[in-house]
């Protein structure tokens, strides 16, 4: 009852906002704003994600589930620098009391020019189209299963990035290797050595219109990108790992040393109340040195794909911030999106010779993959409400490494409110 209070407040805190004003003072158009006079300004931002969940057959995963619960400031110091500072909250059940949880975004921006800005902190490495899609802006409740296993995350560094035109760019140096990269095992050191962790490593993305050059018709609207990283890998089990869209591990961590490389590809498309969603992404792990006989092993390869699609049967536009014709508050039904995707990760040793085994310092590793058929209906009620219901379907190829021994297909059921101001 505790989660449901929390969600409530935050639901009527965004469901009741003040007028917007052109002077200084309070100020609330998306969010509360305090305006401090030209290019000074300090908001406050908030969101909520309460869920429903149903399984057959049963994995033992709780049925309700307050997904996400967070609370931030963003603002800006003249039109040269901006910030932004997100932290979870949190019900701790030991004490039954609200706190605050880990840090998400934390960073600082020099943004005095389009072409060239600059931000330092923590925050989302560029790689993943929809890695980099805020949770409460996702067209499903879930990310695909490789947006997790494979794209970075957030991570400490230094980023330019910028617009010119036809295309934008993004290239970073980062600490580590972002949060669904980094070190899971203890490492082979000496007494009194500290343990090393993934990384450094560099990000590189580039997207834009870059069909707008060729003469494909409405599709000349598409946006294209390509994105890689690179960083170094410490000796252990630090691989990624496969993971159903649930938490449960289909594939383990195997032995690893030398670099991890990640490379990626997405498209996006949103022509009217419309969209088309694409990403491929593959990673490559060296394993050097890692066998019984201190001899190289072949790279350990993860692949992930999906394609998606949704339309607004209500005709609003999918390009940019949604906002209902006819909110249900103001008399109307809202809008109301149908969504579909499809999406594969898996995970594989380059080597195919001789017998495979599940042994993390076999050359030859048995694959293993899921595959996922998701079904959506999306109904935003206002600017600061969603409700989402999404059917899966889920199928892992090596029953032996599925949830339950034996199953390898899993349909999953949810209903979630979205409240984000």
């Amino acid at each position: 009852m505790k989660r449901v209070s929390l969600v409530a407040i935050l639901f009527a805190s965004a469901a009741a906002p003040v007028a917007a004003q052109d002077q200084r003072g309070f100020v609330w158009n998306d969010r509360p704003a305090l305006v401090f006079g030209d290019n000074i300004s300090v908001e406050v931002k908030g969101r909520a994600l309460l869920e429903w969940r149903k399984f057959d057959p049963e994995i033992g995963e709780d049925t309700f589930n307050l997904r996400t619960a967070r609370i931030g400031l963003a603002g800006e110091l003249t039109r040269h620098l901006g910030w932004e500072v997100e932290r979870e909250i949190v019900w701790n059940e030991l004490d039954d009391k609200v706190e605050f949880g880990e840090w998400k975004d934390v960073y600082g921006e020099w943004k005095t020019f389009d072409k060239v800005r600059v931000r330092g902190g923590r925050f989302k490495m560029p790689f993943g189209l929809e890695q980099n899609t805020g949770v409460s802006s996702l067209d499903f409740a879930y990310r695909t299963g490789g947006s997790n296993a494979i794209a970075p995350g957030r991570d400490r560094g230094v980023m330019a990035f910028g617009d010119l035109g036809r295309f934008n760019y993004e290239a970073g140096v980062f600490d580590a290797d972002g949060d669904n990269g980094e070190s899971n095992e203890p490492q082979f050191v000496q007494q009194g050595q500290d343990r090393e962790d993934v990384g450094p490593s560099v990000a590189v993305r580039v997207s834009g219109d870059l069909l707008r050059l060729l003469p494909v018709g409405r599709l000349r609207s598409a946006s294209l990108g390509v994105a890689y990283t690179t960083s170094d890998l410490p000796e252990g089990l630090n691989s990624l790992r496969g993971e159903a869209l649930w938490g449960a591990d289909f594939f383990q961590h195997v032995y690893v040393k030398g670099r991890r490389q990640r490379l990626g590809a997405q498209f996006e498309w949103t022509p009217g109340p419309t969209s088309v969603k694409a990403e491929w992404m593959q990673s490559r792990e060296q394993r050097n040195q890692q066998s019984n006989r201190n001899a190289d092993l072949s790279d350990f390869i993860g692949e992930a794909w999906y394609v998606a699609g949704t339309w607004f049967v209500t005709g609003e536009g999918k390009d940019g911030n949604v906002k209902p014709r006819r909110p249900l508050l103001g008399g109307g039904i809202g809008a109301i999106e149908l969504a579909v995707r499809y999406e594969y990760l898996g995970f594989r040793s380059a080597s195919t010779a001789g017998t495979a085994f599940t042994n993390p310092r076999s050359d030859h590793q048995v694959p293993n993959s899921d595959r996922a058929w998701t079904f959506g209906v999306n109904w935003i009620t206002s600017r600061w409400t969603r409700v989402m219901a999404n059917a899966i379907r889920e199928t892992i190829e090596d029953d032996s490494r599925a949830p339950l021994t034996g199953t390898d297909s899993y349909w999953s059921g949810l209903v979630r409110l979205n409240v984000v101001f």
